[in-house]
């Protein structure tokens, strides 16, 4: 495999990326690249204060890529947290499965050299199954609103199909100014048995419980396509192709977990049916 470097400056740290031409999980006009020192000042700090992350199983790892946007002059650094197993029952649906995926991504200007947008996979209504995203960037005030999006097509994401998949989430966008760091880390908290996050506002406590020891290794094109075709009981549907487009975090059901969808949508129709009976 060629490969080809690019040195950049972030937050007055100098980094060398590695960057692989071949990667084929990626919108055109993007670049993949790898460097694990860079990938490790800007990982997340999970905190777990009710044990939720620890349970059956701790996380196995943080799988990273950075996204760079050369026409832009952007790059993201995208992070995945990995769970081997996920035993949740939540608002009275069985949310058991194996293979547990969930994102951080934190986003830099590359004319600038500075910080400029964290985005959480958070918590959410129900009728986006529970999921949300929080985005941290420079505004003033906070704000939530549901986001329409399209997928990748199938040539860049297996499941988006020959145009891309319609889908929509909700973003709650927050000042960044609210959200902890330790050393340009974010801090975030595991808030649910199905491993959603929420960033830290205010100082530690200790109720806020210890950081989770995790692994990080690089989320290249063999892991991504273990995650998408070899995790037959629970495919990963993430379409990371282009994290600079909102809502950033984007989703598509895999074809065999349509009965996912099918749960998700009779749940929703009986929490609506409780309201007006």
């Amino acid at each position: 495999m060629k490969t080809s470097h690019m040195n950049i400056e972030i937050e007055g740290r100098k980094y060398r990326l590695e960057v692989d031409p071949e990667d084929s999980f990626l919108a055109p006009g993007l670049l993949v690249a790898y460097s694990s020192k860079l990938a490790e000042d800007f990982m997340p700090i999970l905190l777990d204060p009710m044990g939720y992350g620890s349970r059956p199983f701790p996380p196995e790892f943080i799988a990273y890529r950075l996204i760079v946007d050369p026409l832009n002059h952007r790059l993201c650094a995208l992070y995945e947290v990995y769970w081997r197993r996920q035993d949740c029952t939540w608002r009275e649906l069985n949310k058991d499965h194996d293979h547990d995926y969930e994102q951080i991504q934190v986003h830099f200007s590359l004319k600038t050299g500075k910080m400029e947008r964290i985005v959480i996979s958070s918590v959410g209504p129900i009728k986006y199954g529970g999921h949300g995203i929080e985005v941290y960037s420079n505004i003033e005030g906070v704000r939530s609103r549901d986001v329409a999006y399209t997928t990748s097509p199938k040539e860049y994401f297996p499941w988006g199909g020959p145009r891309g998949k319609r889908n929509s989430a909700q973003i709650r966008e927050i000042p960044i100014t609210k959200l902890t760091f330790v050393n340009f880390r974010p801090v975030v908290l595991i808030m649910n048995c199905y491993h959603d996050f929420v960033g830290l506002k205010r100082a530690f406590i200790p109720e806020d419980g210890v950081e989770l020891a995790t692994a990080i290794k690089r989320l290249d094109r063999m892991l991504l396509e273990k995650w998408y075709y070899g995790h037959a009981k629970n495919r990963f549907g993430h379409d990371i192709t282009h994290p600079f487009d909102e809502p950033y975090v984007k989703y598509f059901i895999p074809p065999e977990d349509m009965k996912s969808r099918v749960a998700f949508s009779l749940l929703l129709l009986y929490n609506r049916l409780r309201r007006i009976f």
